[in-house]
């Protein structure tokens, strides 16, 4: 008889609420560069393109980390004999290679290049780099490069877009420094650097928010102030600040968990707020549409 817990124990290796979040990205990125959402033929490709890298970086990440998570995560699908290794392998890396076949049936010419560097990205992470000091900065590079992707599709990028993708790298730089605490209890080092972290990147994006206008060539007429995307950022520092000084205060696996997951679930917002800033309301909420669909899915499947 077949095992029913495999398809649970698939979604749980993937991190299946996690790989909502990566969609968010390029469908932002999309719409940054003046995409449509009236043209699923062209964005759809970038978003499968982003889930199945975002997956495919995760099966590796556990695969690799085996021996690792048999001592601190035995309850995690491989260490506990619910996904083989083997398979784990298999269709991490046959991820890596679908994924930059998707962006190229996008349409767009510099998709292909975005997604194949952004597959070595996560390549060079999960093999060994995530065990360096450079390892945040590889894992940002990674989501910087997701959100670049939907991007890709426009002519030409200003500055303000260009800051937007270092700052949205750095933020995840931020969680991924945090999350390395994650299985520790009584130290606050990895906490504190994380957050400063994503602090500064908030304050960059505020910045490259703020000047909407100069973003991927998109024409339309730009407030002063984007009031909208200003208050979605400034509930994204407050969500992170708060989680954050919990978990200071409380330095447990579990407190240091729910940190990191909310700076991963804030990642959607921050998508939202750049495209309110750019585009519009209406736009941003399409976004923002799959914070919920990650937030249901997260309450059942981990995400950490």
């Amino acid at each position: 008889m077949a095992d029913r817990r495999a398809p649970r124990a698939w979604l749980q290796l993937v991190r299946l609420p996690n790989v909502l979040t990566a969609a968010a990205d390029s469908l932002a990125g999309w719409l940054l560069a003046g995409g449509s959402l009236g043209e699923p033929r062209r964005w759809g490709p970038l978003v499968a393109a982003s889930m199945v890298l975002y997956a495919a970086g995760m099966a590796l990440n556990d695969a690799f980390d085996l021996e690792v998570d048999r001592r601190e995560r035995p309850s995690r699908p491989i260490p506990s004999g619910r996904v083989p290794l083997k398979a784990a392998f298999t269709v991490g890396f046959a991820g890596l290679l679908l994924g930059p076949l998707l962006a190229w049936s996008s349409g767009s010419t510099a998709a292909p290049a975005v997604a194949a560097g952004l597959a070595l990205a996560i390549l060079a992470y999960d093999a060994g780099g995530k065990k360096t000091p450079l390892g945040p900065l590889i894992m940002g590079s990674c989501r910087a490069l997701n959100l670049l992707l939907g991007l890709s599709s426009a002519p030409s990028i200003g500055w303000p877009a260009w800051l937007a993708v270092s700052m949205y790298g750095l933020f995840v730089a931020g969680i991924t420094w945090t999350s390395r605490s994650e299985t520790e209890s009584g130290r606050t080092r990895n906490l504190l650097g994380g957050l400063a972290v994503q602090d500064i990147a908030l304050l960059g994006l505020v910045v490259a928010a703020s000047q909407a206008g100069r973003f991927a060539g998109v024409k339309a007429g730009f407030p002063l102030i984007p009031v909208e995307a200003l208050l979605v950022l400034t509930l994204v520092g407050l969500a992170i600040n708060t989680s954050a000084a919990r978990a200071i205060r409380e330095p447990i696996p579990a407190r240091i968990q729910e940190t990191v997951k909310a700076g991963i679930f804030s990642l959607v917002w921050i998508d939202a707020a750049l495209v309110a800033a750019v585009r519009d309301v209406p736009h941003a909420a399409a976004v923002a549409g799959i914070w919920l669909a990650a937030y249901l899915i997260g309450r059942t499947i981990y995400s950490t």
